[in-house]
């Protein structure tokens, strides 16, 4: 269905990437449940050169990627789409009490 990236802002430093805490960074989420968003979010991210194995909670409710500030705003120009902070609560939410 749709990728969805929400921006944050980092709380620890992640040296590797080149972010320090507090630097813009993003979250990325598919919105859709299950085994068919992680392949969706999976198959997407891998466009950016970001490794499946960097997955955020993997399996869960709060599945997700880190993306640095350079990759989430090529995600949006690539057809991810903003979230606020309320959809992303939505969706989580949804997630975790389906049905």
């Amino acid at each position: 269905m749709a990728i969805l990236v929400h921006a944050a802002r980092a709380t620890r430093h992640w040296l590797p990437a080149g972010v320090r805490r507090g630097d813009r960074m993003y979250h990325v989420f598919s919105d859709l449940p299950g085994p068919e968003g992680t392949a969706e979010l999976i198959a997407f991210v891998r466009r950016f050169e970001l490794r499946p194995q960097w997955i955020q909670y993997p399996g869960t409710y709060r599945e997700h990627f880190d993306a640095r500030a350079d990759d989430g705003l090529a995600m949006l120009a690539a057809g991810a789409r903003l979230a606020t902070n309320r959809e992303v609560g939505m969706l989580l939410a949804a997630r975790k009490h389906p049905g």
